[in-house]
């Protein structure tokens, strides 16, 4: 039995979501298709994390076990061929035998875009946040520097999260304007479901002026979902990259959730 490492890219706006969900197209069912189509059994994909649907990917890692053995680039260029084009193998590779894409992470980036002009984009809007007026992303950035640390993200978890406890550490929490689009860069090991989405909406309420930096505090100390502001669009995130160890030694802790962000 060989595992199977995959470094996939996909169009979130073509799938309901990572997850396999009955009648519907997703991602894992997708690549499960394809996998079964190459190898000539089925097999099932596992990965670092679920995205919800609309949010989308360029480093995404998922694995699978085979008795079939097929050299990486060969397979590569088969997926490539058989999914479709929303979803693409990036890379592939042959796995240690203990590799598990949610135990072994030791940080994940997602970045929210936000693209601020009073004409929305045919090229971009698939990606973004279109926002007519200007934000105020040094506002913006004071705000999310408050959110760098351990704390309890209650009031940034969606309502439906099965997360065991809501205590995540952000590595990194940053607004940068890139031309017309702002930039939010969440670094981490774990996220709560929508959390990130609902830490764009409520910094979008700081960049429109609605409320001041320091207000992000106060939602983090209400530790309630309602303190927070509305959840963001799924289009404006993308999961960027996820870094692993290179080996990974079990010490009885579990892997923290992680649904979409």
């Amino acid at each position: 039995m060989a595992r199977y490492r995959l470094t996939v890219e996909y169009d979130g706006a073509a799938f309901e979501g990572f997850q396999l969900q009955p009648g519907r197209r997703t991602v894992q069912g997708t690549l499960e298709t394809a996998l079964e189509t190459m190898l000539g059994h089925a097999t099932r994909v596992h990965p670092a994390g679920r995205t919800d649907s609309g949010v989308h990917a360029r480093g995404q890692v998922v694995r699978f076990d085979t008795e079939t053995q097929v050299d990486p680039r060969r397979l590569q260029n088969a997926l490539n061929g058989l999914c479709g084009g929303d979803v693409v193998c990036v890379e592939a590779a042959l796995a240690p035998a203990n590799f598990d894409p949610r135990r072994w992470p030791h940080t994940k980036q997602y970045v929210y875009r936000w693209l601020v002009r009073p004409a929305p984009s045919p090229l971009r809007g698939r990606m973004m946040w279109h926002l007519r007026s200007p934000l105020d992303v040094a506002g913006m950035q004071a705000a999310a520097a408050r959110l760098v640390g351990t704390h309890d993200f209650t009031s940034f978890r969606a309502a439906k999260c099965s997360a065991k406890h809501p205590v995540r550490t952000v590595d990194r929490c940053e607004v940068v304007q890139v031309g017309d689009e702002v930039h939010l860069i969440v670094e981490g090991s774990g996220f709560l479901r929508h959390m990130i989405r609902i830490l764009a909406g409520t910094l979008t309420e700081v960049g429109k002026g609605a409320r001041p930096p320091a207000w992000i505090s106060d939602v983090l100390e209400a530790r309630h979902r309602t303190a927070a502001a509305r959840t963001a669009p799924a289009a404006g995130l993308t999961l960027e990259w996820i870094r692993y160890r290179e080996a990974w030694i079990p010490d009885g802790t579990p892997p923290e959730d992680d649904d979409d962000s």
